[in-house]
């Protein structure tokens, strides 16, 4: 069940991690942006999103933060 806890502490985190991690493939190249960097930069930020909430969700639901 997802419980506001679940998303202010594990959901929002990732997903603000994610798009800081697409962002660092996108801008760099911003001022020509191909279509292999913004997949590129897609994948990234999927990635990492979920890896996030993993490991957040373990470790909050380990310490009883969420359930």
């Amino acid at each position: 069940m997802i419980t506001p806890r679940l998303i202010l502490f594990v959901v929002l985190p990732a997903g603000l991690l994610g798009i800081a991690a697409a962002a660092a493939v996108w801008l760099p190249g911003a001022d020509d942006l191909s279509m292999t960097r913004l997949l590129a930069g897609g994948a990234v930020l999927v990635a990492v999103q979920v890896a996030a909430s993993a490991v957040l969700g373990y470790v909050l639901g380990r310490r009883g933060v969420v359930r």
